[in-house]
C-alpha cells in the first residue's frame, strides 16, 4: 500500500473509516494500509460533508494510517483465525477483499490472484472461474510471481513468502530472516535460480536456489520499496517511496541510489529490454531509461492520476493501470500512451498481459477484469455490486434486503444465495432499510429521501418529506406507524404508512443514528456525543437519558420491551434492562468502532464494526466472543436471527453469511475502564460514499461481464 499525503478522515457517510493503528517501530513514514498491500492508500474522495462542518468540536482526523497488512495479520493471529473462519462470501463473488496482484502462466489459462486477508484465488480457464486456495497464513498477500502452471511464489506481510509446486494444491511457507512487509518479487529470466523481493524500510531479499532459501541484501535506502525488476541475473532496478530508484549491476551484492526524483513514490518498474526500463508513480509520472537505469527521461502522458502498475509483454506492447479506472496502453515501446477507461473508476493496482492481446487487471473490492483486445476494452471476471452497503435487514432466514451507496437496493428470497438488484429511482445513498412484513418496507437516506415498497422490494416509490437532512435510522411498529431519524436532530413520524411524514421536535442538534420503538408510545433514539433520547408519547416529546459516555453511538437494538443494546465508537457497548431508562457499560477489550447490533433473543447478540470485527454474546454481554471473519473491511450492518442465520454487510458491497461451523475465541476481560472526559465529541461513524451458490447480481451496471470465447467450428 502506497503513501498519500495526509488527508482528513471523512466524518460521516460514505462509510469509510480511517484506520489509525501504528506499528510503532523505526521511523513512521507515509506507508498506509486499509485492506491489502494494493497501493490503495487513498481515503475515498466522495465523502460528504457531515457533522464536522457544523461545529468546531469535531476533530479533524489527520491520522496517518500506517498499519500495513501485517498489523491486520497480527490481529488475525491474535484471534486465531483459520482460512475459512466460519463465513462465506455472498457478495461480491468469488470474494470481496482487495486484489493486489494477478499473474498467469504462458498458456493464458492457469493463473492466480492474491490479496488482502490471505486471499489466493486460482483459475484454470483464463479467469472465467476462480477457486480459493488456502495456506496457514492469514496475512495479506501483496505480490505474485508465476513461473509456470504448477509453480508460483507469493509474498506478503511480516516477511511472508509462500510457494507452490503443484498448481496450488499445497502452499509451503518459506522461512525468511525479516519481518518487513514484502511488496514485490521477481526472478531473473536468464537464471531462474536468482530472485529478489523488496519491501518496507528498504528491505531487499535475494535467493540463489530458486526460492528455497532467502537472505537479506544491504540496501542504501530506508524508504519503502514497492517494485523490483531485473533484466538479467545482474542488472536490476527497484522503485520506492519518495521518488527513490535503486540500481544494481552485480545481482544485488551492491545497490546504489540511481535517482531521487521528487517526493512522491514510484509504484512500478519493469525492464522492457536489457537496456530499456520504465518506472511509473503517483501524480501521473512516467520515466524512461535507455541505458539500464543510469539516466532517465520523463514521458508526458497528459494526466496526473496516480499510476500503480506497469507491465510489458514484449518490446513494443505495454500497459499502465492506476487510480480512477485508468488504463494506458502503448504499441511503440512506451513513447506514446493511449488511455482507455473502465467505468465506475475502480482502483486498478496490478496488470499482466500474456501476449499483446490477452491481459488481466485487478484491484479494490475483489474486482478482476480481462481484456482480449490489447486493453482497449475490459470485461469483469467477478460478480456482484461493489457499492458500499449501509444496512441489511432480514425478515426471516430467507427474505432479506440491503441498501447502500448510489441508491443501491438488493433483495434475496434464498437467504442470500441469490441477490438481485432492484431499481430504486434514486442515486442518493440509502442508510437504512426495514420491513414490517414480506410486502411492506421502507428505505431512507440522503436529502430526506424515503422510499416505500408494497410488493416485497421489487418496486420502490418515493414518499414526500419536509426535510432535506440526511436520514439515518428507521423504525415501524405497524404498516401505518413509523419514525425516521437523522442529521441535526431530525425526527420524522408517519401515521399512514408514509403517505404523510411530519417533523417532531427533539430539542437536539445531535446526529441521530438509529431509533427503536417498543410500541406506539415508547421509543429510544441514539446518536452523536453519547446521545440517548427516550419518549413515552409516540415521539411528541423526548427526554435526554443521562449517561457518562460521550462516544458516538451508531446503533440500538432491543430483544423485548426491557432488554436492549447500543454500540458505538471505540468499542463502546451499552446494555439496558429497563427499556432504556438506565444503561450499563458492557466491558470489552475491543477498541475499534462498532457500527451495528442485532439481537436474536435477550442474551443472544451479534455486533459488527471496523476492520471486519464481529462480536457475539450468548449471556447478555457478560462475555463477548470474537468471531473471526474473512475480511478486514469495515462492516456497517448486521442481521441476526440466531444460529447460522447471521449476515453482515459493509464496504465494497461486502455481504457475508455465517456458516454452520464457526470457531470463536473468548476475549480477555479488560481492567477498570476510565470515564471519558466530559464535553468532548468524537468523530462519527462513516457511511460511504461469496461457495457453490450462484449470485444473480449486476456489477453496479458498469463493467460488462466476460464471455468465454467460443471454440472455432471446424469446417
Amino acid at each position: 500500500m502506497l503513501p498519500k499525503s495526509l488527508e482528513s478522515c471523512p466524518q460521516r457517510p460514505p462509510l469509510l473509516r480511517c484506520l489509525a493503528m501504528t506499528e510503532g517501530r523505526r521511523d513512521e513514514t507515509s506507508l498506509t494500509e486499509t485492506e491489502s498491500i494494493n497501493l490503495d492508500a487513498k481515503v475515498a474522495k466522495n465523502t460528504r460533508k457531515g457533522p464536522r462542518s457544523i461545529s468546531s468540536r469535531f476533530l479533524r482526523l489527520h491520522l496517518f494510517v500506517s498499519i500495513i497488512l501485517a498489523i491486520i495479520s497480527l490481529a488475525a493471529a491474535t484471534f486465531a483465525q483459520t482460512p475459512d473462519r466460519g463465513w462465506e462470501w455472498q457478495n461480491p463473488r468469488p470474494q470481496g477483499n482487495a486484489i493486489s496482484a494477478v499473474r498467469f502462466a504462458s498458456d493464458k489459462l492457469h493463473g492466480w490472484a492474491v490479496g488482502a486477508d490471505g486471499v489466493i484465488l486460482y483459475s484454470a480457464d483464463g479467469g472465467f472461474q476462480w477457486e480459493s486456495q488456502h495456506t496457514r497464513v492469514t496475512t495479506a498477500f501483496n505480490a505474485l510471481y508465476v513461473r509456470d502452471r504448477q509453480r508460483a511464489f507469493v509474498v506478503g506481510g511480516r516477511g511472508t513468502i509462500v510457494m507452490t509446486k503443484n498448481g496450488g494444491e499445497k502452499w509451503t511457507e518459506i522461512p525468511t530472516p525479516t519481518k518487513d512487509h514484502l511488496y514485490s518479487i521477481t526472478f531473473a529470466a536468464d537464471s531462474p535460480a536468482h530472485g529478489w523481493a523488496a519491501g518496507t524500510y528498504g528491505c531487499i531479499m535475494a535467493t540463489t536456489d530458486g526460492g528455497q532459501t532467502w537472505t537479506g541484501q544491504k540496501s542504501p535506502a530506508s524508504v519503502h520499496l514497492y517494485s523490483v525488476s531485473f533484466a538479467d541475473k545482474n542488472t536490476g532496478i527497484i522503485a520506492g517511496d519518495r521518488g527513490t530508484l535503486l540500481r544494481t549491476i552485480d545481482g544485488g551484492r551492491n545497490w546504489k541510489e540511481a535517482a531521487r526524483l521528487g517526493t512522491q513514490p514510484f509504484t512500478g518498474v519493469t525492464f522492457i529490454t536489457p537496456k530499456k526500463v520504465i518506472a511509473v508513480g503517483y501524480g501521473g509520472r512516467v520515466i524512461l531509461s535507455d541505458d539500464a537505469g543510469i539516466t532517465w527521461e520523463p514521458i508526458d502522458i497528459l494526466m496526473t492520476n496516480d499510476l500503480l502498475s506497469v507491465f510489458f509483454s514484449d518490446e513494443q506492447h505495454g500497459w499502465i493501470t492506476g487510480d480512477d479506472g485508468v488504463v494506458l496502453s502503448t504499441a511503440n515501446g512506451g513513447k506514446l500512451w493511449l488511455p482507455a477507461s473502465v467505468r465506475t473508476n475502480p482502483r486498478l493496482v496490478t496488470v499482466y498481459f500474456a501476449d499483446e492481446n490477452t491481459g488481466w487487471t485487478a484491484g479494490s473490492d475483489g474486482l478482476i477484469l480481462r481484456s482480449d483486445d490489447s486493453g482497449m476494452a475490459w470485461q469483469r471476471l467477478t460478480e456482484g455490486g461493489r457499492d458500499d452497503l449501509s444496512d441489511i435487514f432480514f425478515l426471516d432466514g430467507s427474505r432479506g434486503w440491503a441498501v447502500g451507496a448510489h441508491g443501491k437496493i438488493l433483495t434475496t428470497r434464498s437467504g442470500g444465495k441469490v441477490w438481485t438488484a432492484r431499481p430504486s429511482g434514486t442515486n442518493v445513498r440509502l442508510n437504512a432499510v426495514t420491513f414490517i412484513d414480506e410486502r411492506n418496507g421502507w428505505a431512507a437516506g440522503e436529502q430526506g429521501k424515503i422510499l416505500y415498497t408494497s410488493n416485497g422490494g421489487n418496486l420502490w416509490t418515493p414518499q414526500e418529506t419536509d426535510t432535506k437532512e440526511e436520514l439515518l435510522g428507521l423504525c415501524f411498529v405497524s404498516d401505518k406507524l413509523g419514525w425516521a431519524v437523522g442529521a441535526r436532530g431530525q425526527m420524522l413520524k408517519t401515521e399512514d404508512g408514509g403517505n404523510y411524514w411530519h417533523s417532531l421536535p427533539t430539542k437536539t442538534k445531535a446526529w441521530l443514528e438509529d431509533v427503536h420503538f417498543f410500541d406506539d408510545k415508547r421509543g429510544i433514539a441514539v446518536g452523536s456525543g453519547g446521545t440517548i433520547l427516550r419518549t413515552e408519547d409516540s415521539g411528541d416529546t423526548w427526554k435526554d437519558v443521562t449517561y457518562t459516555v460521550r462516544e458516538w453511538l451508531y446503533a440500538v437494538a432491543f430483544a423485548d420491551q426491557t432488554r436492549g443494546y447500543a454500540v458505538g465508537e471505540k468499542g463502546i457497548i451499552l446494555r439496558t434492562d429497563d427499556g432504556g431508562l438506565t444503561w450499563k457499560d458492557q466491558e470489552s477489550s475491543l477498541k475499534t468502532n462498532l457500527f451495528a447490533v442485532s439481537v436474536a433473543s435477550r442474551d443472544d447478540v451479534l455486533i459488527a464494526g471496523d476492520m471486519g470485527r464481529v462480536l457475539a454474546s450468548k449471556d447478555g454481554g457478560l462475555n463477548w466472543l470474537m468471531l473471526p471473519t474473512i475480511t478486514s473491511s469495515p462492516l456497517f450492518a448486521v442481521a441476526y436471527h440466531g444460529g447460522a442465520n447471521a449476515w453482515v454487510a459493509g464496504r465494497g458491497g461486502a455481504i457475508l453469511r455465517r456458516s454452520e461451523a464457526l470457531a470463536t475465541v473468548k476475549m480477555p476481560t479488560p481492567g477498570p475502564k476510565e470515564q471519558p472526559a466530559q464535553g468532548g465529541s468524537k468523530p462519527p461513524k462513516l457511511k460511504t460514499t461469496d461457495n457453490s451458490q450462484q449470485l444473480k447480481l449486476d456489477d453496479d451496471g458498469d463493467i460488462p461481464p466476460a464471455v468465454r470465447p467460443k471454440k472455432p467450428v471446424k469446417p
